[in-house]
């Protein structure tokens, strides 16, 4: 992967309004969720993530809490349970672009209501939206190419 590819991707996400830059974290995502085998999205909890993002992006009411919570819980329940620093494999990396795609509409979710930002998503910015990117065409679930034709449609 050249740099100059992810730094191209990187300016024109730079460039979305917030809207798109959640619907292109949600597009992301899916593409993540579906680069999986979907019996390995559904244990994770992937599947019902994606699902809840797509819920928020439809206008449905979602949140920031429940979103956050789909990290990580109280009860140390959540996609980041799932994750081995140890060992990465396809499964980590998915969570982690999942997880980045979540952050971010978390944190505009909580901005959207006037909410203090927790832990973690008050961090959210644009250079957690490119290193998300980033993971994602590491694991080849999309293609630089892919994520500009998708920026296009949320421009």
């Amino acid at each position: 992967m050249h740099s100059s590819q992810i730094e191209q991707v990187a300016r024109a996400v730079i460039a979305l309004a917030e809207e798109g830059k959640a619907s292109f974290c949600i597009w992301i995502a899916v593409q993540v969720r579906d680069a999986l085998k979907p019996e390995e999205a559904e244990r994770v909890g992937i599947s019902r993530a994606v699902e809840l993002l797509q819920a928020w992006e439809a206008g449905k009411p979602v949140a920031g809490d429940e979103l956050n919570e789909l990290l990580m819980d109280a009860n140390d329940e959540g996609l980041y349970a799932f994750v081995d620093p140890r060992q990465p494999n396809k499964t980590d990396t998915a969570i982690e672009v999942v997880g980045g795609a979540i952050g971010y509409v978390a944190w505009l979710a909580y901005r959207r209501a006037g909410q203090r930002l927790p832990d973690g998503i008050n961090q959210v910015n644009d250079d957690a939206i490119t290193w998300t990117v980033q993971q994602a065409i590491d694991s080849r679930a999309v293609t630089p190419q892919a994520c500009l034709s998708a920026i296009e449609e949320f421009a």
